[in-house]
């Protein structure tokens, strides 16, 4: 299992879903039991979210799909 500067150090990759499997794995438990690096992660994919919907990112994701992933998280 990851440090809590390991994940950090790996959180772009994980949100982008570029991660291996064991790796990913390692992270996936990790965040299981660390609410600080779930909140971090959280706060990545949030501002990756936002930046695509303001078009500020190089690969932006479709409005509904933003629109999707921000009613999932108020859940």
């Amino acid at each position: 299992m990851f440090r809590c500067s390991e994940v950090a150090e790996r959180a772009s990759l994980l949100t982008d879903g570029e991660l291996g499997f064991w790796p990913a794995l390692n992270m996936k438990l990790h965040l299981a039991m660390c609410r600080g690096c779930r909140a971090f992660i959280e706060q990545m994919r949030v501002t990756r979210d936002l930046t695509a919907m303001a078009g500020l990112a190089e690969d932006p994701v479709p409005g509904d799909e933003i629109k999707a992933a921000l009613a999932r998280r108020q859940m």
